[in-house]
């Protein structure tokens, strides 16, 4: 098989059984339909209360922010700093949970009355983090106190320098920590050792616990920092935390609040988006807000961004609007070129009949886009992935992307003796490394994913919550489906399965490779969508042809029409009255 013909096949992967009695209990309690109060089960929403808490959340349901580890050290720094006046610098990160977060806390201490900048370091020039140099930036300003979102928990030497020379830093993170944590003013970040919080926040998140402490200190009305919930959810789901618990309660409100914004910056980019007027979901925000946003971030220079979203001046506001919209379709010229020059690479260096990794190294590939090629491919080969970009220097900057069951920074500890310098999670890294120990890193690292993974690590799996008739699917249960969202990490969008449907008269393919076409089970006619398996259409074309089909269930508005459509996860053929699997 070539390299040009693997795309892995699907597992499908239904969900366990559940205690029949408990479910018809809680279902009569609830009022719900016995087939929602299984999907919340197998989700760990299995009593009135949490199911009540999941479908309703709340604002008063957030936590306590002094609940945070270090936080009223923060605020007391902070309110010393307002009260004397003193120049403080937000110093985040250039992807969209940084610009969000550095937004925010600008904006907030700006309307308190604090002298206050911010500071984004440049992807290219710079790096990730705190720096000698934007230090003394910020010294030579006029700086005392630095408050950094979105990083610094492993800056222990930057944030000794910055104290060296009279800066205090409050740290506002939500990264693992290292083996030490910088001696800063304060550290805020439910994962240091010892928080016990009971949220997996991102860097906004955590920025707006902390304003939201510092309201509650100053008595100041904390509703209204709830029109920057906008900025919250643009964080949150960019950042792909779990959408639960604090996460969603943020996102629920602030998806809200995007639609109805008084930021000028964010109403001209919901414009230039195509989505003025429309209900906005996480999957809009996922792919097509925030790669907006962090454009320029990833060919640069990301401070525009924090000035478009913090602006109170319309035509500012558009201007940039403009400019992030060209920056996003620039980008998106270099991830295909990049992503072109990766696959034609893979035929000399990857052999997918051996290798359990894809590593790839290139001169002049763009250091902002490698991590989302490096995304793409493990989409579609399902394999570790990691893209080096090789400077003139000799010195390569990686970006890697992993799969469940194997943890990258425990893979990449292997190989550390032949690194520069790396650092991550279980799914995303980056690394560097010196150019003539790229092949000695490439055998290695096949080496030890060839080790960790087994064939059916390599297999993608299909999670299905339910197997579901098509008579099933009424208007009530739409609405309860829909009431789960918002969706994405630890509460996806419910996935069904259904069995020996006919096809209903002549599929055919529309756009670029989409199949469109009737199914037909009892009394039940649905319109379904498979983006991508235009390839089928020939296949399942024969007069009562009986397919297998998993999916989600969405609403779909046609000249002004709306209708219940299913949306392909995955279709095979019926053999008999069973599945190919």
């Amino acid at each position: 098989m070539s390299w040009t013909q693997k795309t892995p096949n699907l597992k499908w992967v239904l969900a366990e059984e559940l205690d029949s009695d408990h479910v018809a209990k809680l279902a009569h309690e609830t009022n719900l339909p016995i087939n929602i109060i299984k999907i919340l089960c197998n989700r760990n929403i299995a009593d009135a209360e949490s199911v009540d808490r999941f479908l309703n959340p709340n604002m008063t349901d957030l936590i306590d922010p002094f609940e945070l580890i270090g936080m009223q050290a923060g605020i007391d720094r902070l309110l010393k700093a307002l009260f004397a006046n003193e120049k403080v610098v937000v110093y985040g990160d250039y992807d969209v949970d940084g610009i969000t977060a550095t937004t925010l806390l600008y904006m907030v201490f700006n309307k308190l009355g604090a002298q206050v900048d911010f500071y984004l370091p440049n992807r290219l020039t710079e790096g990730y983090g705190l720096s000698r140099d934007s230090i003394d930036l910020a010294k030579e300003n006029g700086a005392s106190l630095i408050v950094t979102v979105d990083t610094g928990i492993t800056a222990v030497e930057e944030v000794a320098y910055a104290q060296s020379i009279g800066i205090d830093v409050i740290i506002t993170d939500h990264h693992e920590p290292g083996e030490s944590l910088p001696i800063a003013a304060a550290i805020i970040n439910p994962k240091q050792p010892d928080c016990t919080y009971k949220s997996e926040l991102s860097g906004v998140g955590v920025a707006f616990k902390f304003a939201q402490a510092l309201f509650r200190t100053l008595n100041q009305d904390e509703k209204e920092l709830e029109e920057h919930l906008d900025l919250v959810a643009l964080g949150t789901t960019a950042d792909i935390v779990p959408l639960i618990g604090e996460n969603r309660i943020f996102t629920k409100y602030g998806i809200k609040q995007i639609a109805r914004t008084t930021k000028p910056g964010l109403k001209s980019l919901v414009f230039v988006s195509g989505l003025m007027g429309k209900d906005i979901s996480t999957g809009q925000v996922v792919f097509i807000l925030a790669p907006r946003i962090n454009a320029l971030g990833r060919l640069g220079d990301a401070r525009q961004a924090i000035r478009l979203l913090s602006t109170k001046d319309e035509r500012v506001a558009s201007e940039i609007a403009k400019k992030l919209d060209e920056e996003n379709k620039r980008r998106k010229q270099i991830d295909e070129k990049t992503l072109h020059e990766a696959l034609a690479q893979m035929e000399d260096v990857v052999d997918l009949g051996e290798d359990n990794a894809i590593i790839l190294a290139n001169e002049g590939w763009h250091q902002g886009v490698i991590g989302i090629v490096a995304s793409r491919l493990v989409e579609k080969y399902h394999l570790p992935t990691v893209m080096i970009s090789v400077s003139d220097e000799g010195e390569g900057k990686g970006s890697a992307r992993s799969i469940p069951g194997f943890h990258l920074c425990e893979a990449l500890k292997e190989c550390e003796h032949l690194l520069l310098r790396y650092g991550g999670h279980k799914y995303a890294a980056g690394l560097s490394i010196s150019s003539e120990n790229i092949e000695e890193f490439r055998k290695m690292f096949v080496e030890v994913s060839n080790r960790k993974l087994s064939e059916e690590d390599v297999i993608p799996k299909l999670n299905i919550d339910l197997e579901l008739e098509l008579t099933d699917i009424d208007d009530r249960f739409m609405q309860a489906i829909e009431a789960f969202s918002p969706f994405g990490p630890h509460n996806m969008r419910p996935i069904f399965m259904t069995r020996n449907c006919e096809v209903v008269g002549q599929p055919y393919v529309v756009g670029k490779n989409h199949l469109k076409m009737k199914v037909r089970k009892g009394d039940a006619i649905f319109d379904v969508i498979g983006f991508g398996f235009g390839d089928m259409a020939r296949l399942i074309s024969s007069k009562g042809c009986l397919v297998d089909i998993v999916y989600v269930l969405e609403y779909n508005t046609y000249n002004d029409i709306t209708r219940k459509q299913i949306r392909l996860k995955d279709i095979k053929l019926t053999v008999g009255s069973a599945p190919v699997f």
